[in-house]
């Protein structure tokens, strides 16, 4: 898709911040299509257990004075947790599309990282999914308040303390030329000596898609990965461009020039990772 994203329209009219209900449940397996695509995640299942969780976290709807009957059940975002230890169909299939993601893609001493987060059999750890997820180009001035009152919602409900980590899944874009790179490292022998091992090959192609130009859709989540150091997150990425259709907004962009190619970045926070991020976003996003 030939876009320049500096141009799109933006969506003006005014929202509000509302407590997830069972109403919300389809525009929330809309939304959460976007993070698990094409894969076997049932997103109604988790759209439920968003629901569940509720008074935490939020949807964003259109301002009451400005709704209508075709928006009254319409979801334009939502930020919000759900816990993944336990044993619904739902968190295994999160837990297995991360796990063979990161298998297949990142360094051994990253795949350990998610492998003792979700073989998390004996339950000592509260390990939790953040869903932070808009419409494209939604207003980004509505993160900095919305992260403030996820945080108070945890808090007020006496689970921040019991957080061990956390996953978040951005939707971001990387430039073309870093994917060519790291595709060529993959096919790539030793200086034409010996062929590279399997883990080599993963952290040279790692390093390949570090160094690239990479867009964020939430502006926010840019703040995990430049600030100044005051956060070193742990994560890995994965192309889906195979995933999204060709002709769809959120397939590959075209910005001065440079292609962008869709990837998923997953990351890994601690509770007290998560309270400065939120922290810097209140400070950066306002």
């Amino acid at each position: 898709m030939n876009d320049n994203t500096e141009a799109m329209e933006k969506l003006t009219f005014d929202f509000e911040a509302f407590p997830l209900d069972t109403g919300d449940v389809d525009g929330l397996v809309n939304l959460l299509t976007q993070i698990f695509l094409r894969t076997n995640v049932d997103c109604e299942a988790v759209a439920k257990a968003l629901v569940e969780m509720s008074p935490l976290g939020c949807v964003y709807r259109p301002a009451e004075e400005v709704e209508d009957e075709d928006s009254e059940n319409a979801v334009y975002g939502v930020l919000s947790m759900l816990e993944l230890d336990g044993i619904a169909h739902f968190q295994t299939e999160i837990a297995n599309l991360f796990l063979n993601r990161a298998r297949k893609v990142a360094t051994p001493d990253i795949v350990k990282k998610f492998e003792a987060i979700f073989n998390n059999k004996d339950n000592k750890q509260k390990n939790y999914l953040l869903v932070n997820e808009r419409m494209l180009h939604f207003p980004d001035q509505i993160a900095a308040p919305a992260f403030k009152s996820l945080k108070d919602d945890l808090e007020e409900m006496k689970l921040l303390d019991k957080i061990n980590n956390i996953i978040f899944v951005s939707k971001i874009r990387i430039a073309n030329n870093a994917q060519a790179v790291a595709s060529t490292v993959q096919n790539a022998s030793g200086n034409g000596k010996k062929k590279l091992g399997k883990a080599e090959k993963k952290r040279r192609a790692a390093a390949a898609l570090e160094a690239a130009d990479v867009i964020f859709d939430n502006i926010e989540e840019e703040i995990l990965f430049n600030n100044a150091g005051v956060l070193k997150p742990i994560y890995f990425q994965y192309s889906v461009e195979n995933d999204v259709e060709s002709d769809s907004k959120f397939h590959r962009i075209v910005k001065d020039g440079v292609t962008y190619l869709p990837y998923r970045r997953v990351t890994i926070l601690s509770k007290d990772e998560f309270v400065k991020f939120v922290e810097l976003v209140g400070q950066v996003v306002a």
